[in-house]
């Protein structure tokens, strides 16, 4: 019942029916809307039993819609459907046939790897069930296994793909909590007269005892049929004293729902309340955003149901006791405030950060500083002492102080991260470098002058093997482009970013077999040093 009244969504309405993308037996890896590091996981991640090379199908009619081969996603198809859906295929090792054909080509015509290729409808049609291609372990993958990202082409949202495969994929278990938090608001509630959030876990039958207005959330997870993964949790429901309070229901998103992950969840909770700038809509709330308030000296009955796709439930319980006790007043210091409903800039000489309204969900105090750095290129900008997300990218411009070089493309942004930084490139303009940072934390403007590693790998094996192997590194800015030449003519280099591993299959219709051959690499970084390896080969 405390789902009955809640509406449905157009992915939810609509009724269609797919084909499994492999071979049974499907086991999932990952599911739909599982919390990731600053994303929910976008679709389905099915297990190859650690095997690369498994043929990979259509689930429905339709036509081959995009080609990508990316450093993220490795070789990927986009197909549309003749029934409103489209289905992505990440991780592939390759195409079949045809279509490798013509994305080699392509390669060839446009001289790069990467390439991401728009069709037409009439290109290449494909039924239900038909080979598309090969599951692998390409792109930003820890493990061989296929991802299936299903869209709901009108809108773009992506939708859980799990709906259509209940009578192919058995699961019986029932999600399973692990602890609660609750979050007492800032200035208007304590817990255990304190207004930092408190953990417990649900094995522990203690009651907490709290005043004012206070959120709550749950760690939990789920689980499937002869497997020993954990999932995400589906559905999620919170009622205190019998009344539902806050509801979510993992169905479908949007690109730019993604970062509201880091205001719905907490160190892995999932939040039953809404920060006022969380527009994340399968979050749904009563009028007060899932804000309980504690105000008459009584116990206050908490119940969870936790759900997954199959209706599989569990329920659990706790107490919180409302005892009166003082509320202090939020206390910022001397901290800038960031308000999640304006336009803010944080500017001191030498540094300016454009946060947009919107990218913060709350109203959030930072300690804000410029620290001098004796020598540095920069000053090294503080603009929060911890990490705190954006919700989009935000424009950071920190000026040099000690020209190092006259050439500016050098100069870059980059992250401090423990002991050492990370690079986040940049644009010189006018004495400063510019880019646009995913959160804050301490940045300053740092300069590459050193050429991309080089190295060719296992040598005296490239004429019996066929394959051409370098393993290229760059440690301040990375990668940001390659081009090989064998003969003097282009040759098509794929690079394995898990690895740094970059390989060219030789191909004897455009390498002659038999003779030595020159090859000439050069690999150049996000700065614009390069480096050009010359060597020869016999094929």
């Amino acid at each position: 019942m405390l789902f009955a009244g809640l509406p449905l969504t157009a992915q939810e309405s609509r009724k269609a029916e797919f084909v499994p993308p492999l071979n049974p037996p499907l086991i999932l890896s990952g599911n739909f809307g599982e919390l990731r590091a600053n994303h929910f996981h976008r679709g389905l991640d099915f297990k190859t039993q650690g095997l690369t090379g498994l043929p990979v199908y259509s689930i429905a009619d339709g036509y081959i819609s995009k080609i990508c081969v990316s450093l993220g996603s490795g070789y990927m198809l986009h197909v549309r459907h003749n029934n409103g859906y489209t289905s992505i295929y990440r991780h592939m090792m390759g195409f079949v046939n045809y279509i490798t054909a013509y994305t080699e080509n392509y390669q060839y015509e446009h001289e790069q790897d990467e390439v991401s290729i728009d069709l037409p409808s009439d290109k290449f049609p494909v039924k239900a069930g038909q080979q598309i291609g090969w599951s692998g372990n390409e792109g930003y993958s820890f493990g061989p296994h296929l991802h299936m990202d299903l869209l709901n082409t009108e809108t773009g949202d992506v939708v859980d793909p799990l709906q259509f495969y209940v009578n192919v994929i058995k699961d019986t278990k029932a999600p399973v909590a692990q602890a609660v938090m609750l979050f007492p608001q800032r200035g208007k509630g304590v817990v255990n007269g304190k207004q930092t959030n408190v953990s417990f876990p649900l094995s522990k039958k203690s009651v907490l005892e709290a005043w004012g207005e206070i959120g709550a959330g749950i760690k939990a997870f789920d689980f499937m049929d002869g497997v020993y993964n954990h999932y995400g949790v589906h559905s999620v429901a919170l009622c205190v004293d019998g009344k539902l309070i806050a509801s979510s229901h993992m169905d479908y998103f949007s690109d730019n729902e993604n970062g509201y992950v880091n205001s719905s969840t907490y160190l892995g909770y999932m939040k039953c309340f809404r920060d006022p700038g969380n527009k994340l809509r399968v979050l749904r709330t009563d009028d007060k955003n899932g804000i309980i308030t504690i105000d008459e000296e009584r116990d206050y009955k908490f119940l969870f149901i936790l759900k997954d796709v199959y209706g599989n439930t569990s329920k659990c319980t706790f107490t919180v006791r409302g005892r009166k006790q003082a509320i202090p007043k939020w206390d910022t210091g001397d901290k800038r405030i960031i308000r999640w409903d304006e336009l803010n800039i944080l500017q001191e000489p030498g540094v300016k950060l454009t946060i947009p309204r919107g990218m913060v969900y709350q109203d959030e105090p930072v300690n804000f500083k410029v620290m001098d750095v004796p020598g540095a290129v920069s000053s090294d900008c503080q603009l929060h002492s911890v990490a705190l997300p954006l919700h989009a990218p935000c424009e950071l411009q920190i000026g040099i102080r000690n020209m190092v070089t006259p050439d500016t493309n050098k100069y870059y942004i980059a992250q401090k991260r423990g002991k050492g930084y990370r690079s986040l490139g940049g644009k010189f303009i006018n004495g400063f470098v510019c880019a646009d940072i995913k959160e804050l934390g301490t940045y300053a403007v740092k300069v590459d002058t050193i050429h991309p590693v080089v190295a060719p790998v296992g040598k005296s094996f490239w004429g019996k093997t066929g394959i051409v192997s370098f393993s290229i590194y760059d440690k301040q800015t990375g990668i940001k482009s390659y081009k090989g030449k064998i003969d003097g003519k282009f040759a098509l280099f794929h690079l394995r970013m898990m690895n740094s591993r970059l390989s060219c299959r030789l191909d004897s219709r455009k390498v002659q077999k038999g003779i030595r051959h020159t090859i000439e690499l050069l690999v150049t970084d996000n700065c614009g040093n390069s480096t050009l390896y010359r060597d020869t080969f016999i094929w």
